[in-house]
């Protein structure tokens, strides 16, 4: 069966009658007819009772009726829809940030605010898992963060403990003053473990981990309750909203990681390069702040 026979049919159907749905597709009636006689014997079955001159759509013809319209309509919508959906790709801009989420959601908050027609597809990944046309990461120190990688800000770490712990009044806190304590960490969060565990190392001792957490927000319930403390990355994890918690900073050692933009070639080249150079304006007032 041909795409143009099946349209044939339907309008035929819908006149039943051969030279007024031969006028309406403007072709010859008898071209019409062997359309129709040709997909009747391809199909092993007669879809009109013929009457002189006359045609009346028999069982076969309405249940192929019935069954096409549908189909005919999608397949009409179809050239719209594929270029709706390619105009949507162009103007959608797909991030992975397993760092600094707080940093890409404020930023993409702001930049949509300025234009609103831009869209965004926030994942939180690896950057080898999937390629998005950006990244957002925390390299580890030393090593390459990729082509076209751009410096976004330094991202600090800060000792994370309950208001009324007796680190709470205390101006700064070297890492190594609280080897003793237990410590609350994010289960899911691999970048901001090993940025951790490297700040413990460099501070003399090996953290005992107390409780593994799936979100900020269970670990600020936990830090404030007493639980533990925690070295909280201000940029990934956002500033506390918990009540009972105090933010310290650590005076040695340098509890601070890179985070590095990556951008990729994509198809929608104008719109993410606008975006990256905004990212990186943004986050180099959001270093100011802090």
């Amino acid at each position: 069966m041909e795409l143009l026979q099946l349209r044939y049919f339907l309008t035929a159907a819908r006149y039943q009658h051969m030279t007024q749905a031969a006028d309406a597709l403007r072709i010859a009636q008898p071209a019409l007819s062997q359309s129709i006689k040709r997909l009747e014997q391809e199909l092993g079955v007669s879809l009109f009772d013929r009457e002189k001159r006359r045609i009346r759509l028999n069982d076969a013809g309405r249940f192929l009726q019935q069954t096409l319209t549908p189909v005919m309509a999608a397949l009409d919508s179809l050239p719209s829809a594929v270029r709706e959906q390619a105009a949507q790709t162009a103007r959608t801009i797909r991030i992975s940030h397993p760092a600094a989420s707080s940093l890409v959601t404020e930023g993409v908050l702001e930049y949509r605010r300025l234009h609103p027609e831009a869209c965004f597809r926030l994942r939180k990944n690896t950057c080898a898992e999937q390629p998005d046309d950006l990244c957002v990461c925390a390299p580890c120190p030393g090593s390459f963060a990729g082509e076209g990688s751009r410096f976004l800000l330094k991202e600090t770490f800060f000792l994370a403990a309950a208001s009324g712990s007796p680190y709470a009044a205390l101006p700064c806190v070297p890492l190594e003053d609280v080897k003793h304590e237990d410590f609350i960490i994010l289960s899911d969060d691999e970048p901001a473990r090993g940025a951790f565990l490297r700040f413990c190392r460099e501070a003399g001792f090996s953290p005992h981990i107390a409780c593994e957490c799936g979100d900020p927000e269970s670990a600020q319930r936990l830090i404030a309750a007493g639980l533990g403390v925690s070295l909280w990355p201000i940029h990934s994890w956002g500033a506390p909203r918990q009540p009972g918690l105090a933010l310290l900073p650590v005076s040695r050692p340098d509890c601070r990681r890179d985070i590095v933009l990556i951008c990729r070639p994509a198809e929608n080249g104008a719109l993410s390069e606008d975006f990256c150079r905004f990212l990186t304006s943004y986050a180099a007032q959001r270093e100011t702040v802090l």
